[in-house]
């Protein structure tokens, strides 16, 4: 099977726009998300059939000249992501986000036995928690925490942000620069892709407790806690989730 040059350019030239849609339909699944569900398919159509117009001179090495090439095999692959995005998908999708509490943990500096020295009395509690986007596109959110103490006082706690305003070393910018730089700790706002889970320990700040025992005593005897879902320009609520304090 001979090649000609214009040929070969040609195949490289699509192998290479095959595979970077690809890299970026894979690797940024947040943005992929936000697209609208015909823009989705078409970026999936651009990599199938740049991925054929690089096989092209193997059909015509079985003597399959460009129109049936484009006929028989192009516009047939073509129409499974037409399909999937604009027929089945919403079909399937649900509504609203799902999250689980997984684990407990706590932070602090004097009470933690010893799994982190964080230098100062502030607890820091990090629930892990699966995050479940069941929508057909890519939300943003914020997370807090809502306690309801045994007199019926409520405390609210924004979990620890990925960027901290300002340029003063605050218990935040503090917290947030010594767990960013371990594995599993999600940081506000969260962006959660359709149809992916996500699962991290969220970090909360606990101001208005001294040391975690006092703040485990405080959980254990609650009315209520939850974790609240919050968009973050609007402040509306989404969702709620009461936490096991066991």
């Amino acid at each position: 099977m001979n090649f000609s040059p214009r040929q070969f350019l040609i195949s490289l030239l699509a192998l290479a726009i095959a595979l970077i849609d690809v890299l970026f339909v894979i690797s940024d699944s947040a943005d992929f998300g936000t697209r609208p569900l015909l823009v989705r398919a078409i970026l999936v159509d651009v990599a199938i059939l740049a991925s054929l117009i690089t096989l092209y001179p193997l059909f015509r090495f079985l003597q399959m000249h460009l129109t049936g090439f484009v006929l028989a095999v192009c516009l047939p692959a073509l129409l499974p992501a037409f399909l999937f995005y604009l027929l089945l998908l919403p079909r399937q999708a649900g509504e609203g986000i799902e999250f689980t509490q997984l684990q407990n943990s706590l932070i602090s500096d004097s009470s933690s036995n010893g799994i982190v020295e964080i230098g100062f009395a502030y607890p820091i509690y990090t629930p892990t928690v699966q995050f479940q986007n069941r929508e057909l596109f890519t939300r943003r959110v914020t997370i807090f925490l809502r306690m309801v103490d045994a007199s019926g006082e409520e405390a609210l706690f924004r979990g620890v942000r990925a960027i901290v305003p300002g340029s003063g070393l605050s218990v935040e910018a503090t917290v947030q620069g010594m767990l960013a730089r371990n594995d599993g700790y999600l940081f506000n706002p969260l962006t959660l892709p359709p149809r992916k889970a996500l699962t991290g320990r969220v970090v909360f700040v606990i101001s208005n407790a001294e040391s975690g025992a006092l703040f485990t005593e405080a959980l254990r005897d609650a009315q209520s806690v939850q974790l609240e879902l919050r968009d973050p320009q609007t402040g509306e609520l989404f969702h709620e989730l009461p936490l096991n304090r066991d």
